[in-house]
C-alpha cells in the first residue's frame, strides 16, 4: 500500500495519518484493509471499463470507524473505484431492525462526509437485485460474505452472488453501534446527570420529577464525598506526613549510638590496645 508521509499530500482512498506515525506503523494497521481484486479478468461484465462502480449499503447508525473501514475496503477494490453508498430508509429500518439513534437524514449526512464515498442513495432499498444494480450502473456489491437472512430468505445477497456481482470484505468486530448503545445504557444515570448539568430539562430527557430529584440528591452526595475526600487528603499532606517525619527523626537517635557511647567505646579499645603492647 502507498501512504504519503512527511507533508506529502495523501491519497484520499486511504485513512488519514496520525502525527509522527511511521510508514510501517501505518501499513501494519491498515494493510489488511487494502485488498484489490486479484483476478479482474474473470469478471467479464467489467471488461474494458476504466472506472468501476461499487455499491455499499447499510443502516449506518451512529456512523463509526467500523463503517468507515467497510467503505475503505470497497474503495480500494480497484485502482479507479467509484463508491455508491445506500442508506436504508428510516421506516424500513424501524420495521426490520428496530429503533435507530439517528434520523434517516442524519445517517445520510454522516455517510456523505466519509472521504471514501462518491455518491449516496437515500433512502435505499433493504433488499437489492440485479435490476437495481443495472438501473444505477453498478458493477459490484461489496459486503460481508456471511449470509444475511430475512424472513424465509436465507441470504438476501444470493441473487447478486449468483450473478457474479458480489465482492466480499470483512467486518471490524471490535466496534458496533449496538456496543455504543450498550455502553450508554450501562451508564444511564451518569449520562442523565451529565445532560441535566448541561441545561437539558427532565422533559427533554424523558424522566420523571422523582427521577430528576434522585439524581440531584446523588449529585449533592457525590459532591460532599469529594469534599470530604479532599479534606482528608489535605490533612494527610499538611499534618500527618510532617508529624510522621518528626516521629521518625525522634526515634532514630534512640536506636543509634550516642556521642558519649562512641567515645567510651573508643577509650575501651585504646586500653585493650595498650595492654596488648
Amino acid at each position: 500500500m502507498c501512504a504519503a508521509l512527511n507533508g506529502v499530500p495523501q491519497d484520499l482512498r486511504l485513512p488519514a495519518l496520525l502525527l509522527d506515525e511511521s510508514s510501517q506503523e501505518y501499513s501494519d494497521k491498515y494493510g489488511m484493509y487494502i485488498n484489490p481484486v486479484a483476478n479482474r479478468a474473470k469478471y467479464k461484465h467489467i471488461e474494458g471499463k476504466d472506472q468501476i462502480r461499487v455499491y455499499v449499503d447499510g443502516v449506518f447508525d451512529m456512523f463509526h470507524f467500523g463503517h468507515a473501514r467497510y467503505i475503505l475496503q470497497a474503495k480500494n477494490m480497484f485502482p479507479n473505484t467509484y463508491v455508491v453508498a445506500g442508506v436504508s430508509a428510516g421506516s424500513t429500518t424501524l420495521e426490520l431492525k428496530g429503533q435507530t439513534v439517528m434520523t434517516e437524514e442524519e445517517r445520510c449526512e454522516s455517510v456523505r462526509q466519509c472521504r471514501y464515498v462518491d455518491e449516496v442513495i437515500c433512502p435505499a432499498p433493504w433488499c437489492i437485485n440485479v435490476e437495481f444494480l443495472r438501473e444505477h450502473n453498478i458493477d459490484f456489491v461489496v459486503q460481508n460474505d456471511a449470509p444475511y437472512p430475512m424472513g424465509d430468505n436465507p441470504d438476501i445477497y444470493k441473487p447478486i452472488k449468483d450473478a457474479g456481482m458480489f465482492l466480499p470484505v470483512f467486518r471490524t468486530n471490535s466496534v458496533s453501534t449496538s456496543d455504543y448503545i450498550t455502553r450508554i445504557i450501562s451508564e444511564y444515570d451518569s449520562y442523565l446527570q451529565r445532560n441535566l448539568e448541561r441545561g437539558y430539562s427532565r422533559h427533554d430527557l424523558g424522566i420523571t420529577f422523582l427521577k430528576e430529584k434522585r439524581l440531584e440528591v446523588r449529585r449533592k452526595v457525590e459532591g460532599v464525598q469529594k469534599t470530604i475526600t479532599g479534606y482528608i487528603a489535605d490533612f494527610m499532606e499538611y499534618f500527618y506526613e510532617p508529624i510522621s517525619h518528626r516521629i521518625v527523626d525522634f526515634i532514630s537517635p534512640l536506636n543509634s549510638p550516642t556521642t558519649s557511647d562512641v567515645s567510651d567505646q573508643e577509650d575501651s579499645d585504646s586500653e585493650i590496645e595498650s595492654k596488648n603492647k
